[in-house]
């Protein structure tokens, strides 16, 4: 799987930038910073490991109450021989001595799939939670038919893309949020139909546009250039981009 990973990560990073960054390890930090992430615990049976995720109510699990998979036979044991005499209060401390978590949720045909939860037909994807009818994806939360993306939220039919929020029918983008049926664009909000945009918000329909102004294919690309080339400079150097679609939505002055 990790192979398939670096090779969609690459993929898409050259359809963005132009150029084909990895290891993927060197931008795990970058990729994941609005996700939901999550810990391998040892099973509190001893056996194996369970994947717990820093989401939702799996924050409250304690971590001496986590089963693993191959632990789930003793998890599962009655909490008491008979109900028969049992107060409430016995039934609560029953409950509090002998409940057991197993974080661990699946179906269909699942390959390549790791730290993950609540995964359906899912091929080569890693640290995500929800991820349905996806391959070769990593960090990511809520997603269905995603291919070679990363860093997602609750996104469908994303494609070759790297940070998308909210998205529907999004390809090779980067920085969106709220966007449907868009391609080849980037720091864009708000957005339907959009095609080589950079910087919109609010607009539907447009092509070769920077801050929702249709600047021609020549000079869209000519500054799409020079902002790409930049980003890949940050990238190499720190691995990560300093500003994403959330900082150019609330900057002041």
């Amino acid at each position: 799987m990790a192979d398939k990973l670096e090779e969609a990560f690459s993929n898409a990073t050259r359809l963005l930038f132009g150029k084909p960054l990895s290891p993927i390890a060197k931008y795990e930090k970058w990729l994941s910073q609005r996700v939901p992430r999550g810990r391998r615990v040892k099973s509190c049976f001893g056996t194996g490991e369970a994947y717990l995720p820093d989401y939702g109510f799996f924050r409250k699990m304690p971590q001496t109450k986590v089963a693993s998979l191959e632990d789930e036979a003793k998890a599962s044991q009655p909490l008491l021989k008979s109900a028969e005499g049992v107060s409430l209060s016995g039934i609560r401390q029953a409950v509090a001595a002998g409940a057991y978590f197993v974080p661990t949720y699946s179906q269909g045909n699942n390959i390549g799939v790791e730290d993950s939860f609540g995964y359906i037909d899912c091929l080569n994807v890693k640290h995500a939670f929800d991820p349905f009818t996806s391959k070769n994806c990593a960090y990511a939360l809520s997603i269905m038919e995603a291919e070679g993306s990363f860093g997602l939220h609750r996104c469908k039919a994303p494609k070759f893309s790297i940070h998308l929020y909210n998205c529907w029918n999004v390809q090779r983008c980067f920085e969106m949020d709220s966007a449907n049926n868009c391609s080849d664009s980037m720091f864009c909000h708000n957005v339907e139909n959009l095609q080589n945009c950079l910087f919109c918000f609010n607009v539907k329909s447009k092509r070769h546009a920077i801050g929702n102004v249709e600047v021609g294919k020549e000079k869209y690309f000519e500054f799409r250039a020079k902002l790409c080339a930049e980003m890949v400079r940050q990238l190499e150097a720190s691995g990560k981009v300093a500003f994403d679609i959330y900082d150019v939505l609330g900057r002041k002055g």
